[in-house]
C-alpha cells in the first residue's frame, strides 16, 4: 500500500521543511527512501519493531546496539484503518526532535492517506467502467466479470435506468461531471463513469420513481450551468439482460437530443428506433410496452378506430356498438397505455405498435 514513489514525495517534502534526514519504511523493514541514498533497500530492524508493536520507538546511544544497522533518531508507525501500513524515521538527537515528531508523523499519514484512497477510488472507477461496458454489450458474466460486481460496495438489483450524457465540446468544466456524480451519487446504488470521448453514464440500480426525479431535477440543473449538455435517458429494465436494450435507447434518446431543451427520453424519440425489421428486440419492447395492459376486444377496437381513419361514426358502425360506447372504450385505452388515440401524436403511437404487433 506504500509505494517507492509515495515514499521518495514524503521524504522530499518532509526534509524541505525539517531539514533532517528521513527514512520512508516498509513494514517488512526494508527502507523504501531516504534522504541518505546510501541507505535505501537496507533493512531497519528498528522499524522492523515499530511495525510489529505499532509504537514509537527512539533509538539512542542507550539501545542503539539492540538494533543493528541504525541510527540514533525516532521512528513512528503509519497508520491506515488500524494497520501498520509503513514507518516514518528521523535521524538526529531524539531530545530535539520530540517537538516536531508528531507533526511529522501526522503529516506523513496525511498523505498516505491521501493517496491510498486517490489509488482506491481510481480502481473502483475503472472497476465501475469495465462492468459497465460489458454489461451493456451483453457480455456474459462469467467468473471474472462476477468477481469485479461483488467488489462493488452495493449489489446489482433490478429495476435498472440508464441516462447517458454528452457534451458537444470539451471544455474547462467538462471535468466537473466526475465530481458532480461523487456529490450527487455518494453511497448510493449506482454505478457512473465515463463511457466515450465526451460521454458519461449513470446506471441506476435497484431504482424507483422518486429516486428517478430526484436524478432528473438535478441534471436539469446542472444542464442550464452547462448549456451543451446533452442528456438522453434508456427504458427501464428488470434484469441485466436487457441491459444492452436499456443503453441503446438511452444512444437513441441521446442522439436526438437536440431536438429537446432539457432532458430526452427514449419514449420521447423511439419511433426513430423502429425502422428496422419487426421481430428486432427493440420493436418488440416498443410494441409490448405500449399494448401490454390492452385485452383483445380493446386492441380490436383500436384497430377498427385506425381501419377507420379515426372517424367515430363509421367506427361505432362497423363494430355494431353505440358511438358512447366506443367513446367509453377509447378512454379506456387512453386511461390503459396513457395514449389517447385521438390524439395525432398519440395515435400514430398507438397505431406503429398494432401494426407491428
Amino acid at each position: 500500500m506504500l509505494t517507492k514513489k509515495l515514499a521518495e514525495e514524503i521524504v522530499h517534502q518532509t526534509m524541505l521543511r525539517l531539514r533532517r534526514n528521513i527514512n520512508v519504511i516498509s513494514p517488512s523493514g526494508v527502507i523504501l527512501a531516504s534522504g541518505d541514498k546510501m541507505r535505501v533497500e537496507n533493512i531497519h530492524e528498528g522499524a522492523l519493531y515499530v511495525a510489529k508493536t505499532k509504537e514509537t520507538l527512539i533509538i539512542n546511544e542507550d539501545n542503539i546496539n539492540a538494533f543493528p544497522n541504525t541510527k540514533p533518531g525516532i521512528n513512528m508507525p503509519i497508520m491506515y484503518q488500524d494497520e501498520v501500513v509503513g514507518v516514518i524515521g528521523i535521524t538526529g538527537d531524539s531530545e530535539e526532535l520530540l517537538e516536531v515528531a508528531n507533526l511529522v508523523q501526522l503529516t506523513t499519514e496525511m498523505m498516505t492517506h491521501q493517496a491510498i484512497v486517490e489509488s482506491m477510488s481510481e480502481w473502483q472507477r475503472k472497476n465501475n467502467d469495465y462492468i459497465f461496458e460489458a454489461l451493456v454489450h451483453g457480455s456474459k458474466i462469467n467468473a471474472a466479470l462476477q468477481e469485479r460486481i461483488q467488489k462493488l460496495p452495493f449489489s446489482l438489483e433490478g429495476p435498472y435506468q440508464i441516462v447517458l450524457l454528452s457534451l458537444a465540446e470539451a471544455s474547462a468544466t467538462e471535468n466537473s461531471l466526475p465530481l458532480f456524480f461523487e456529490d450527487l451519487f455518494y453511497k448510493q446504488p449506482v454505478l457512473a463513469g465515463h463511457s466515450q470521448l465526451h460521454e458519461y453514464y449513470i446506471l441506476l440500480t435497484n431504482y424507483d420513481e422518486q429516486k428517478l426525479q430526484h436524478l432528473m431535477k438535478a441534471l436539469r440543473k446542472k444542464k442550464h450551468k452547462l448549456p451543451s449538455l446533452q442528456i438522453g435517458v434508456g427504458p427501464n429494465v428488470a434484469n441485466l439482460a436487457q441491459l444492452p436494450h436499456c443503453y441503446n435507447g438511452a444512444k437513441t434518446a441521446l442522439e436526438f437530443a437536440f431536438l429537446h431543451k432539457e432532458i430526452t427520453f427514449f419514449e420521447d424519440v423511439e419511433l426513430f428506433s423502429l425502422f428496422k425489421n419487426r421481430d428486432s428486440e427493440d420493436v418488440q419492447a416498443f410494441q409490448h410496452r405500449v399494448l401490454k395492459n390492452m385485452n383483445a376486444k380493446q386492441l380490436e377496437t383500436l384497430q377498427t378506430f385506425f381501419d377507420c381513419n379515426l372517424q367515430l361514426k363509421l367506427c361505432a358502425q362497423r363494430l355494431h356498438i353505440h358511438r358512447h360506447t366506443l367513446t367509453y372504450r377509447l378512454n379506456k385505452i387512453r386511461e390503459l397505455t396513457g395514449y389517447d388515440p385521438q390524439y395525432f401524436e398519440d395515435a400514430v403511437i398507438l397505431k406503429m405498435a398494432c401494426t407491428f404487433r
